[in-house]
């Protein structure tokens, strides 16, 4: 985030995500989420950016005769994709901070500043610790300044050190602030990971989907005259796909799954360790691991989440530390502690012996792996950008914080056909059915070897996550639409399966042969369970 987004963050104004219902007064609606609206008296109209991330010129949204409708303003939008810039005709915004109590703040985390115990979002303390130099004497009482004058005498002593409210360690004040700027958010590492890819050249690899990963691990580990710093594109044997982005990420989505199950070992919920394996140390396999799991960080491939806390300590530091066991955890890993040679009774009042058994334990067993893991991770200056904001970074690598798909992310943006018609009721008869199948598969989503949403999302995209590169993300949509003529244009035949463009995210349903709800589940489980090659141009 910029110096410049905080600024306006703070004065509650910035980019802010509003819903508009249909019968709503759409100035009421945006001068709650922006306060400071409420004192424009010299008017103000809606802009728009025709590309470029917002960085090209914007142009005005022309509002209707009784000004803007919230029909006009979602069909502007694009059905709420687009960002919308509100700009004042005759007056110039006010940027003075609000209060850090407003209620604008009232759902944003907060945290206390240590130097004047004031509350505040995190997003505004970056600024705030730059310029804060404590609580002082005329606000407080003389009962406060005795229990206080301590205090002020180790600040003197300790030539005025800060706590850093991020990572809670002292550095002296005339650093704090350049300290502070180098922590960053997750989408800051990942957009810093994407831009250190080498665009002008390629990382071209030609595999056999079948044999994932262990063939693609091979496969990368010969391509000597290539790095992997470069775009990767990716070629499936005996299929016609050309890669523009789609080939790459189910490439990476299936490597990172293979990777999970192939290396990795332990309770997915709880994260898992690395399997120890002599021969795939040898032949550098996990230094390849690291590089393809950086590789899917930067180029839009699924994240690692599946490492054990202790195991993302080590990636970012190096060092083992174990200093973050309670009895709760201590008894979920008793099947490990045993395994580690500890023959004690298990209690938190053993823990220094416990964690010794455990560090020898992996230490002469699953180090040399995770070290293999780090050096292959040092592509992009992964591992630099771990050890300087681990807790950014953290999400990506430890489970439980990674948006999981569900239903609504494959039912985003069908185009229907014009209203009241009877096209557009079989239109959404179908989409409904979507629906229906989707929330089926979720429910029954912890059947062996059934369908997830999961793989319907990599059915029509390649990808079966939820982008995390930041502009990805807020771009992500997948289009529905529908095919009424097939039998008119094919002749009489009894099944037609739906279309996939992955590149572009459209899916189109052969409409006369989804009459029911039956007939739809069955002929969509068949596409998504052998139809994922790349077989069109």
């Amino acid at each position: 985030m910029s110096f410049e987004e905080l600024e306006l963050l703070q004065a509650g104004m910035g980019r802010q995500t509003v819903s508009l219902p249909d019968d709503s007064d759409h100035a009421e609606v945006l001068a709650e989420t922006f306060p400071k609206m409420e004192d424009l008296y010299g008017g103000w109209l809606l802009h728009k950016a025709t590309g470029g991330s917002g960085r090209r010129k914007l142009t005005v949204i022309p509002p209707e005769a009784e000004g803007y409708s919230v029909k006009t303003l979602r069909a502007q939008s694009g059905g709420g994709k687009a960002t919308f810039y509100i700009v004042p005709l005759q007056e110039i915004l006010d940027t003075s901070p609000l209060p850090p109590d407003s209620q604008h703040f009232s759902k944003m985390p907060k945290k206390t500043c240590y130097q004047c115990n004031e509350v505040m979002p995190l997003q505004m303390l970056a600024i705030h610790i730059k310029t804060c130099r404590g609580k002082s004497l005329s606000d407080e009482t003389d009962e406060e300044v005795r229990e206080n004058s301590f205090c002020f005498i180790m600040m003197e002593m300790t030539k005025h050190t800060m706590i850093c409210p991020i990572c809670n360690k002292d550095f002296p004040q005339q650093e704090i602030a350049v300290h502070a700027s180098v922590h960053m958010y997750m989408e800051d590492v990942l957009r810093f990971l994407e831009q250190q890819v080498d665009t002008t050249t390629e990382f071209k690899l030609c595999v056999d989907r079948e044999d994932l990963p262990d063939r693609g691990i091979l496969q990368w580990q010969r391509k000597k005259t290539a790095s992997p710093i470069s775009a990767l594109k990716v070629v499936y044997i005996g299929e016609a796909g050309v890669d523009t982005g789609a080939l790459k990420k189910e490439f990476l989505t299936d490597m990172i799954s293979g990777i999970e199950n192939r290396f990795f070992e332990g309770p997915g919920s709880q994260g898992k360790n690395p399997k120890y394996s002599l021969t795939d140390l040898d032949n550098e396999n996990f230094r390849t691991v690291g590089e393809i799991i950086a590789v899917s960080l930067a180029q839009g491939g699924p994240a690692p989440a599946f490492f054990k806390e202790w195991c993302y300590r080590f990636l970012c530091t190096g060092e083992v530390d174990f200093n973050v066991a309670d009895a709760q955890s201590l008894m979920l890993l008793a099947d490990g502690v045993i395994n580690c040679g500890y023959t004690s009774q298990i209690k938190l009042d053993n823990k220094e012996n416990i964690i010794r058994a455990i560090v020898l334990h992996s230490t002469t067993r699953l180090i040399p792996m995770l070290q293999q893991v780090r050096k292959g991770m040092e592509l992009y200056g992964l591992v630099n950008q771990m050890a300087a904001n681990p807790e950014a970074c953290h999400t990506l690598f430890v489970p439980g914080k990674i948006i999981k798909v569900n239903n609504h992310a494959v039912l985003d943006c069908p185009h229907f056909s014009e209203k009241g018609t009877s096209r557009e009721r079989t239109e959404r008869k179908i989409i409904n059915f979507m629906q229906d199948f989707c929330q089926e598969l979720e429910i029954s989503v912890e059947e062996s070897h059934s369908l997830g949403v999961q793989h319907v999302l990599q059915w029509l995209t390649g990808q079966s996550h939820i982008p995390i590169l930041p502009d990805e993300k807020r771009h992500f949509k997948i289009t529905c639409m529908f095919d009424h003529d097939c039998r008119e244009r094919l002749g009489d035949h009894s099944i037609c399966y739906p279309v996939v463009s992955s590149c572009t995210r459209t899916v189109t349903f052969p409409v006369q042969h989804l009459n029911t709800y039956t007939e739809f589940r069955r002929i969509m489980s068949e596409a998504v369970r052998y139809g994922g090659g790349f077989h069109r141009v």
